[in-house]
């Protein structure tokens, strides 16, 4: 039974995309399904890391949620989103989907596909994130996947996780607003670091301050992966903690703004009081590495390209790294195609996310750019933290924020 919500329209007050923006994307998904032979599709929601694993349910149906959603090759898609008194509120939060039912379960799910006509088709399931993005894995729960395909013994179910990951890929128009709208509160948040990164303040107070102004200004929580020390660790930590700064602290951060789900990722490296010569020299190679990677980020220019044109200042002054490379970035982070590990320096030439994708760069794809260096000849144990986001447009590269590449002190 359809829940009928007579409270206010609050989507009204929340940012929404267009039903031009709604229909381009289903168009888009539905030319997908008829090339693989699909008569529909079922894709599941759940909560996790970066909000990747409820990334597809949201580009379909602008819900953020977990849940599911059956999607047919003809008619509305069903949508099944939140726990029970949330879900009542479901049809108020958008005007995309008119189907939104609380109570999600396998049992729904199958109840649904019945009455889209789905019982004996051909079915494609959609995980969580697929096609080296491996942060968050293309996985879905043994109940949720078993209930269904048992519910429906007639139908014929295949992996179709590829399906919305291509169709991301290349952002539209008003995605790039909202990613424009996130890059603003990236630069809000880095205004809030400085402003905060003073000694005697906590180290968590200047994540409270960074995750205020991003709150305050209208956007959504996300993560901000901090170290403040003398030295500091090698990347940046979820646990902001109680550690008082001092002068000579060196902070290194990564950090996402979210806003409407758009994710703008920014690396930055601050210091209270001029850094030492050892950092400086990271820190200028780290910019080196920036400026030669995003060069390559051109319409027609082959991924591996770029992978190459990143590292290659950092192997030239032999320096190691965490991360060094770039992801896709949109509504998760990281999306296909993504390679930040590996390399000559790389600390996990075996990860997932080392290997190379065969792709050619496309206007208007967008990606995040991680650029973690060390000097080994110096210590292991430290590093800074360098990196934007870049657009991808037909005259080139675009930086989409104002936070200054420079090595900034207080």
């Amino acid at each position: 039974m359809t829940i009928e919500t007579k409270g206010r329209p609050i989507w009204k007050d929340l940012p929404q995309l267009s039903l031009e923006e709604r229909d381009r994307r289903w168009r888009k998904i539905r030319q997908k399904m008829a090339l693989h032979g699909l008569d529909g599709l079922v894709i599941f929601s759940m909560r996790t890391m970066y909000h990747g694993g409820t990334t597809n349910l949201r580009y379909v149906t602008h819900l953020d949620s977990p849940g599911y959603v059956v999607f047919p090759l003809q008619g509305e898609p069903i949508a099944f989103t939140g726990v029970i008194h949330l879900g009542e509120y479901a049809p108020v939060y958008q005007n995309w989907v008119k189907e939104v039912r609380p109570r999600p379960s396998p049992e729904a799910v199958v109840a649904a596909a019945k009455e889209l006509g789905l019982e004996r088709g051909k079915i494609g399931v959609v995980g969580f994130g697929s096609m080296q993005s491996r942060i968050v894995p293309d996985v879905v729960t043994y109940r949720g996947y078993t209930g269904i395909t048992e519910g429906l013994p007639n139908a014929k179910f295949s992996d179709a996780g590829g399906i919305l990951e291509e169709v991301r890929l290349v952002k539209s128009e008003e995605e790039i607003g909202f990613l424009e709208k996130s890059a603003e509160l990236a630069y809000l948040m880095y205004q809030a670091m400085v402003e905060s990164a003073r000694p005697g303040n906590m180290e968590c107070q200047v994540v409270a301050a960074m995750l205020h102004a991003l709150i305050a200004n209208g956007g959504e929580d996300d993560h901000i992966l901090l170290d403040a020390g003398s030295p500091p660790l090698l990347h940046g930590r979820y646990e902001p903690t109680t550690h008082k700064l001092a002068k000579g602290d060196v902070i290194i951060v990564e950090y996402h703004s979210r806003y409407a789900g758009y994710l703008i990722a920014v690396e930055h490296s601050l210091s209270l009081g001029e850094p030492g010569k050892e950092f400086r020299e990271i820190h200028q190679v780290s910019e080196e590495c920036f400026y030669k990677g995003i060069e390559k980020m051109r319409p027609g220019v082959l991924f591996s390209e770029v992978v190459e044109a990143f590292r290659a200042p950092a192997d030239a002054a032999g320096m190691g790294y965490v991360e060094l490379g770039i992801h896709g970035h949109g509504l998760s982070s990281p999306e296909f195609p993504t390679t930040v590990f590996g390399g000559k320096g790389g600390i996990w030439p075996e990860h997932g996310m080392a290997r190379i994708p065969s792709v050619v760069l496309e206007e208007n794809m967008c990606f995040g750019t991680n650029i973690d260096l060390h000097n080994p000849r110096w210590r292991r144990d430290t590093g800074l933290m360098v990196g934007d986001t870049i657009l991808v447009t037909r005259n080139g590269p675009r930086k989409m924020t104002k936070v200054p590449l420079e090595f900034t002190v207080v």
